[in-house]
């Protein structure tokens, strides 16, 4: 048996949306599946090998018997990079929520900052100092 390419699937309320969102990030689409009405029910990213899954709830819980959540902090998607105050700025941008802005942590070893994607995701921008 060989288990291969991992990938994390977030809920959400509206694929292309989020597609867009995580673009804006560097984030390269890969794969859509649509229904009937053309309306895309998953999306799938790629981002320096992080495969990223985007889904709305309803065909998940239909289709596979999920009881998704589509809502609160249940996980936090962190992307490291090399500046935080600019990756910050770029999400704020694409239509995140700010959490919290750039500031020192670990005894200033890293800088990160916090935001919520348009679907109240969780991101953490970690910067190495």
């Amino acid at each position: 048996m060989r288990i291969f390419d991992p990938q994390i699937i977030l809920f959400v309320a509206d694929t292309e949306g989020a597609a867009r969102f995580y673009a804006a990030l560097g984030f390269v689409e890969k794969f859509r599946a649509a229904g009937p009405d053309s309306t895309p029910f998953k999306i799938e990213m790629s981002l320096e090998g992080f495969e990223l899954g985007l889904a709305l709830p309803g065909p998940a819980a239909q289709e596979h018997k999920l009881t998704p959540v589509a809502k609160s902090h249940r996980a936090c998607l962190t992307l490291w990079t090399d500046d935080v105050a600019a990756a910050y700025a770029t999400a704020l941008n694409a239509g995140a929520k700010d959490l919290e802005g750039p500031h020192p942590f670990l005894d200033g070893r890293l800088r990160v900052a916090f935001v919520e994607d348009p679907d109240g995701h969780p991101l953490q921008f970690v910067e190495r100092r």
